[in-house]
């Protein structure tokens, strides 16, 4: 059942201009007044995921928690053009939104990373203050296969086009020649693309303390979760890492060009996040 929730919209600092930030405030708070974070997709994945992010917000509201979103700068209505943006710089904006949220009141933070955005809570975590949680909708662990999924959308363009699409290996060398590339609107500069080609969640773990909940979304019950998936999750259990994997039968909303939504996965977040079952 969705709730209303106040929606205060503000640009706040960042370090290399202003970011927008969308609060999703809670009618009254419960005594843990906690907010979720949401670290987003890449590049379209970004507005895809956002139905999901307002049902969420709606849910979360209902509980007492608010959700805040802060567009990393070169992205949405924050300042810069996406070319300007690097991977590093998304890291720090991330880190500036929890900041914010302890100066909105918040004495808790659960950070929300979406597919390639599990990345970047993961890195942001050890600078974020109050963290009590790390959840992740469907996350992208390795950067590189990440980005040779972008670049098929630039190949499948052009042979739509019946031209040459080129290869990866070719975009990755015009890259590192310090041009940027231009893949479904998108220009990709060389220091976006070298710092999420080498993000991975083997870099990133180690200092992470809090606990972590990886929800994988399956078209079906007859589905299973990646093998790859599966072995990541063990590795982290092994190194003594908190790490709950659940799964939630859904679409892919992330994928999908017209408006998507999963609302197992928004009821079984609310659920993990509270204890409270819901019911649609």
């Amino acid at each position: 059942m969705a709730h209303s929730c106040r929606l205060e919209p503000a640009y706040i600092a960042g370090s290399r201009g202003k970011l927008f930030a969308l609060h999703c405030a809670p009618a009254a708070r419960n005594d843990r007044a906690e907010c979720v974070i949401v670290a987003p997709s890449f590049a379209e994945e970004m507005n895809r995921c956002r139905y999901m992010q307002t049902m969420l917000a709606q849910q979360l509201a209902g509980h007492g928690i608010a959700l805040l979103s802060v567009d990393p700068f070169g992205t949405g209505d924050s300042q810069g053009e996406f070319v300007e943006a690097d991977w590093q710089q998304w890291i720090r904006d991330i880190i500036t939104a929890a900041d914010y949220a302890g100066q909105l009141g918040y004495r808790s933070v659960t950070l929300l990373g979406i597919r390639l955005g599990a990345l970047l809570a993961a890195a942001a975590a050890p600078e974020v203050k109050n963290l009590q949680r790390l959840v992740f909708w469907q996350p992208v662990s390795n950067g590189k296969i990440a980005l040779n999924q972008f670049l098929r959308i630039k190949i499948a363009a052009a042979i739509g086009r019946d031209e040459d699409g080129g290869t990866t290996a070719q975009f990755e060398e015009q890259l590192n020649r310090g041009n940027s590339i231009q893949v479904a609107g998108y220009d990709v500069s060389p220091a976006l693309f070298r710092g999420v080609q080498a993000a991975h969640f083997d870099q990133y773990l180690s200092p992470v303390n809090a606990p972590i909940s990886w929800f994988t979304v399956l078209a079906s019950e007859e589905r299973s979760t990646p093998r790859a998936d599966l072995k990541t999750i063990e590795q982290w259990r092994s190194e003594g890492k908190q790490i709950e994997h659940l799964t939630s039968i859904g679409p892919a909303f992330w994928q999908a060009h017209e408006r998507t939504l999963a609302p197992n996965l928004v009821n079984e977040t609310i659920s993990h996040l509270t204890g409270v079952p819901q019911h649609e």
